[in-house]
């Protein structure tokens, strides 16, 4: 099971003890999943439809306890894409309009008997309540939502039918401190979250309390591994600038050698010569714990700034 999976699972077994919060979570998951259907015979319908089945029995559990009225549920298989969809349907025109207009939405003002009316082309009130506004993102996100695994990367996100309900989605979230932002492409639409502190807010917004104690964990050795391989990348950035200085020291000390001789140095020069040749991989500070008195860096740096002078002046000599 993926951790998105899992994320669902736990969200499924919430079940608000508020029925203000029953009624914000159903119309969270009517935003993403919901419709008025009128049929030829004039009968009006509020469907709800989804290919999972667990979120079509909590949609059903939900408004079987919300209204007490009769709800039918449906099973349709479709031969070409090869899934299953199921649809919980509340029929009769009074029901629906009860139904709807407790959820939050403002059918009355645009229902026009279409064939079928989306409830993402509903006007639809954001509850004002912090525990129903809380239940409204859980709904939307089990219809529509997605996350990746942290380990690999951090990204929240809940799949919106339209602008408006994406608008919606992002001031919800807006109310604990989230900055979610949105994207269209392709006719998708998607609101989201990368930043590994906001997502973590959002899964306790959600009431997903194991899911965000994983994601900490997770996130913490995420961390934790960064911080060492910064460490290891610098370490070896710095073991390869002292070895190509050391390599250029080398060289310029045999070419002192070769045209003059060490012995033509000063004692300190000659000195430094001598062990740079044989401590070639050896740092500034453990060349200058070896000399006879121990200096420090900034000493070792200077006697070695010295021999690359002499080896330029040489170079340049022959060249003349």
């Amino acid at each position: 099971m993926s951790y998105s999976e899992e994320l669902k699972a736990e969200l499924l077994s919430k079940v608000p003890g508020a029925g203000h919060c029953v009624l914000a979570e159903l119309a969270g998951m009517m935003c993403c999943g919901g419709a008025v259907e009128c049929g030829e015979d004039g009968t009006v319908s509020l469907v709800f439809s989804t290919e999972k089945e667990n979120i079509a029995k909590k949609c059903f559990t939900f408004l079987k306890k919300s209204f007490n009225m009769n709800i039918v549920v449906g099973k349709h298989s479709a031969v070409s894409r090869r899934n299953t969809s199921y649809s919980v349907r509340v029929n009769g025109e009074r029901e629906v309009f009860r139904c709807t207009e407790e959820m939050g939405f403002a059918l009355c003002g645009v229902w026009n008997r279409a064939e079928r009316m989306p409830l993402a082309e509903v006007p639809c009130s954001l509850p004002e309540k912090p525990c129903c506004v809380r239940s409204f993102v859980r709904g939307a996100f089990l219809m529509g939502g997605a996350m990746n695994d942290p380990n690999k990367s951090y990204h929240y996100e809940i799949a919106v039918p339209s602008a408006s309900v994406g608008d919606l989605l992002m001031q919800a979230l807006a109310r604990f401190d989230c900055e979610p932002k949105l994207w269209e492409r392709r006719g998708s639409i998607a609101v989201y979250l990368k930043d590994a502190a906001q997502i973590a807010d959002a899964l306790t917004v959600m009431g997903a309390t194991a899911a965000r104690v994983r994601f900490e964990d997770i996130r913490v050795v995420r961390s934790k591994r960064g911080e060492v391989q910064r460490k290891v990348n610098c370490e070896v950035s710095n073991l390869a600038k002292t070895s190509r200085a050391a390599s250029k020291q080398i060289e310029a000390i045999g070419l002192i050698e070769q045209t003059m001789g060490l012995a033509a140095l000063p004692e300190e020069l000659r000195e430094m010569a001598q062990l740079r040749k044989e401590l070639p991989d050896a740092s500034l500070q453990e060349l200058g714990a070896n000399t006879e008195p121990p200096i420090g860096r900034s000493g070792v740096n200077h006697r070695l700034q010295k021999l690359l002078s002499i080896a330029e002046g040489l170079r340049l000599k022959e060249g003349g």
